[in-house]
């Protein structure tokens, strides 16, 4: 097939919301200003939406799987490692960081609304809602799914119980009782962190409002004013802005890969995965397929960007290449790149898959986190669209770049037999799904 677009056209592509906002934003067009960051206020939900619905199935096939003592002794491990930079910020006596670090998470979920107060002894954050578990009872699916959603003896479910377990995590290690939340209806939460010294402020007067928006909305907040100048400095980098959150659930999707390799080995996390990542990718299924090239690769360039990735696109015959260096989560937990420094290989609950095996990309050695890009790949070349097939050999290193393939509608060229390969299965179809 002839290329459809040149080199700079596919540069152009790649670049974020927030770039050609600063372009609209120099040129004085104001109305594209604003259209553009209603694009940026959505640009995470497609990753935020299949985080939230991962992890909370995951607790929930824990349980169905160990039961609850199992399943909650894992993820008090789980929430342990997880917050131990936490932990060590209070024993350093930085209440306010970590305090600010925790709001830094729960204000980039979408959908959350924070209102944040301090009196002499605690800091309160009101979640209304709750953009993380809260959001999952908002839509319905503890109700409709309770098997994966719901279920537990105490009537919390599956996704809070996580969030509880972080805050036992971080109050084990800390010793007093620092962070603990109250569940409210219709999703609302509210988060208390306790003071060590009662009767101090940590924050000077709006400084605790102020934490609690993201960038986006004090940007908004200065073009309402008229300050361009402050607009232009939060748009800058905005992609990058929820990090925090993105991170803290990359993370902890890790340590649940290791968890259940010590349950079960290689082939329970490939039955975990198959379980409760697959449905919810496969579920996009149908979207990606309506799509036009154009509008394909435009969509799979948001996401990288998103994804907190650094990437470039090219172009062959059947199918557009993402060179992803590094790919944003995957490829910075390898690189020890993580918000915080909340990770490295070799650390409890992070450790690499030693022997080859079909949910690892036939790797020795492999990357525990990368093995959900194993399990989309197999759904794909079971029957969906190949729009996202990432070559699992690419980064076999922590400094080499990861390679993902959106392929084109009309390819009459089969997908590379090597890459149905490394997920064990035989190449049997073309990209348009015709054998």
């Amino acid at each position: 097939m002839a290329r459809q677009y040149t080199d700079a056209q596919l540069k152009e592509m790649a670049r974020p919301f927030e770039s050609h906002a600063l372009d609209a934003l120099a040129a004085g067009d104001i109305p594209r200003v604003r259209a553009l960051m209603r694009e940026m206020a959505q640009g995470p939900a497609g990753l935020d939406a299949l985080s939230g619905h991962t992890l909370a199935r995951k607790v929930g096939k824990l349980r169905q799987d160990f039961g609850e003592e199992r399943t909650r002794e894992a993820l008090r491990r789980i929430g342990r490692q997880l917050m131990r930079t936490w932990a060590r910020d209070l024993q350093a006596g930085d209440e306010k960081g970590a305090i600010t670090a925790v709001i830094e998470v729960y204000k980039h979920q979408v959908g959350a609304q924070l209102q944040p107060s301090e009196t002499d002894d605690e800091v309160v954050v009101d979640l209304l809602p709750c953009g993380s578990g809260g959001r999952l009872e908002r839509q319905g699916v503890t109700a409709k799914h309770p098997r994966w959603y719901a279920g537990w003896s105490d009537g919390v479910p599956s996704y809070c119980q996580l969030c509880k377990a972080y805050q036992d995590g971080l109050n084990e290690q800390v010793g007093y009782p620092a962070w603990t939340t109250e569940k409210g209806p219709d999703g609302t939460c509210r988060m208390r962190f306790r003071k060590q010294q009662p009767g101090t402020r940590l924050f000077e007067p709006g400084e605790l409002d102020e934490a609690a928006r993201t960038r986006l909305q004090r940007a908004e907040a200065a073009l309402e004013a008229g300050d361009l100048e402050q607009v232009a400095a939060l748009l800058d980098g905005q992609r990058k802005d929820w990090m925090p959150w993105h991170d803290f659930g990359i993370v902890c999707l890790e340590y649940f890969y290791n968890v259940a390799l010590e349950l079960g080995g290689p082939d329970y996390l490939d039955e975990l995965l198959a379980q409760t990542y697959e449905p919810a990718f496969v579920a996009g299924f149908p979207r990606y397929d309506a799509m036009s090239d154009d509008e394909l690769v435009r969509e799979i360039a948001r996401t990288w960007n998103y994804h907190c990735a650094d990437f470039k696109i090219q172009e062959e015959d059947d199918r557009f290449v993402f060179v992803l260096d590094p790919c944003g989560s995957g490829g910075r937990l390898l690189r020890g790149q993580v918000w915080r420094d909340m990770f490295h290989y070799g650390e409890p609950l992070s450790q690499k898959m030693p022997q080859p095996h079909p949910i690892n990309f036939q790797r020795h050695d492999a990357p525990t986190y990368c093995t959900h890009c194993a399990a989309s790949n197999r759904a794909q070349f079971k029957g969906g669209p190949l729009f996202f097939v990432i070559d699992g050999h690419a980064q076999m290193q922590p400094g080499q770049p990861c390679r993902q393939f959106s392929y084109k509608k009309a390819a009459a060229r089969r997908c590379d037999p090597a890459l149905p390969a490394q997920v064990g299965l035989s190449p049997t179809r073309s990209p348009e799904g015709t054998s």
